[in-house]
């Protein structure tokens, strides 16, 4: 984790991931929620604070290659991957329990790389979109 300095529009802006909790935001959608009670903060402020937040190791980009989704951001850090539904482009979390046993340094693979961590997105079709389709 690297630490930054704290400042009261990187408070707020953890803070708005924090109430959106479960939806994984955007940037765009953190912004709007910030926006509402801080009309005076800029849109530059909030994404390059979420930026911030994710190199101090405080929230996770989650980026996925899907023409449908935007990069998203998740306030929770332990082990998980996430999926992205191929029509809606909804981010949901997706719990693969060998993931839980990668912790820093512990997973030398056979050519001596130590694994760190892992992230995996899958893309399917969320149960919303099926039961509509």
């Amino acid at each position: 984790m690297i630490k930054q300095r704290s400042t009261l529009q990187k408070d707020i802006t953890y803070k708005a991931l924090l109430a959106l909790k479960g939806h994984h935001p955007t940037s765009d959608d953190v912004y709007e929620y910030v926006h509402k009670e801080y009309p005076r903060i800029s849109r530059a402020t909030v994404f390059r604070n979420l930026k911030d937040l994710a190199i101090e190791g405080r929230i996770r980009r989650v980026e996925s290659h899907s023409i449908l989704t935007s990069t998203r951001y998740d306030d929770c850090l332990d082990p998980h991957s996430h999926g992205v539904c191929r029509i809606c482009g909804r981010v949901v979390d997706v719990s693969v329990p060998y993931l839980r046993d990668i912790k820093e340094n512990s997973h030398p693979s056979e050519n001596g790389f130590d694994l760190i961590k892992c992230e995996i997105i899958f893309e399917g079709i969320c149960k919303e979109c099926r039961e509509n389709n």
